[in-house]
């Protein structure tokens, strides 16, 4: 039998911009993880090294883990020089912060859409080689998030630049929603363009009313989830909810909506006995000469906010 856990995380400011109520809900719906995005109405780059230590205190105190040091490297127009020199100095925060957390990735984008990927992939290779070299100095990866409204929007994007530079500290943030308006279908067809690069994953659930793109709690839009998350689950990720999901602008609502979402399709999956808290982590331990798992980091057995537990049975 192998074993894997994947690990769910939620991006603090899809909840709130008061990271300590953020770390509450998380720690009340079971996730592990808390990725840090903005927070304090700053981007976590933006904090101070005293603003940094008092987030991260706050993490460990709701019991929590840092997943990703979410920064908006390259969210800028591609001839922008000035924009290019300051977010090269924001990627090297974004490292800083994740290497004190002992994180070994950040995520970059490909600038602002103006065409079709093939009009600017030589002058994107040109700009990211810098960046790689910052990444490649301080031994880290750079995971590239396929963003609708950035070059790169789609898993076919995503794998025709990563196959381009050729370069081992350059992977995927999968991201299935941005796929979607991107007007790729994110499962089977994006995945499997990148699901051999994938280093981290998004999670939000879309589709099209009335002829507008929606985002939509996570279950009850067109993404196929269930067999993506299926098929996720032999890797060893950790899965980010960003639901964007905010019925009459309420983002815990639509973040709690979609949380529950995503439980439903892991019950479809494995089975509502095969995982949850407590039972879950007991199985687990009766296996753990075999699995090789470490559960000195999981949450004490029996505890309300034990994270969701995933099995994959070979």
């Amino acid at each position: 039998m192998a074993i894997t856990v994947l690990k769910l995380s939620i991006i603090s400011d899809e909840i709130s911009q008061d990271l300590e109520h953020a770390l509450k809900v998380i720690k009340e719906l079971g996730a592990e993880y808390v990725e840090l995005r903005t927070l304090w109405n700053r981007y976590v780059v933006e904090l101070t090294d005293s603003e940094f230590s008092e987030a991260v205190s706050l993490v460990k105190r709701y019991g929590l883990n840092v997943s990703h040091i979410c920064s908006p490297t390259f969210k800028i127009y591609i001839w922008d020089e000035k924009g290019y020199k300051e977010h090269l100095k924001i990627l090297r925060r974004a490292i800083e912060l994740s290497k004190r957390l002992d994180i070994e990735y950040t995520r970059i984008f490909t600038f602002w859409w103006q065409g079709e990927l093939g009009k600017y992939l030589e002058k994107i290779m040109e700009k990211m080689i810098p960046a790689l070299e910052i990444a490649e100095s301080e031994g880290v990866d750079l995971i590239v998030e396929n963003e609708y409204s950035c070059t790169v929007g789609t898993g076919r994007e995503a794998r025709a630049l990563i196959d381009r530079i050729r370069s081992k500290r350059l992977k995927v943030l999968w991201d299935p929603g941005n796929a979607f308006f991107a007007r790729e279908t994110p499962y089977p067809d994006g995945y499997n363009a990148v699901k051999d690069l994938i280093a981290y994953v998004h999670i939000k659930d879309a589709a099209v009313e009335d002829g507008r793109f929606v985002f939509k709690p996570v279950g009850r839009g067109f993404i196929d989830y269930e067999n993506m998350l299926r098929n996720l689950s032999p890797k060893d990720l950790i899965v980010s909810l960003e639901t964007h999901y905010a019925p009459q602008g309420d983002k815990e609502r639509g973040t709690r909506e979609s949380f529950e979402g995503v439980k439903r399709i892991l019950e479809k999956i494995y089975g509502e006995g095969l995982y949850g808290s407590s039972a879950c982590w007991e199985y687990l331990e009766a296996i753990a000469p075999r699995s090789h798992l470490d559960f000195n980091e999981t949450a004490t057995l029996g505890d309300p906010g034990d994270p969701w537990c995933f099995l994959y049975n070979a």
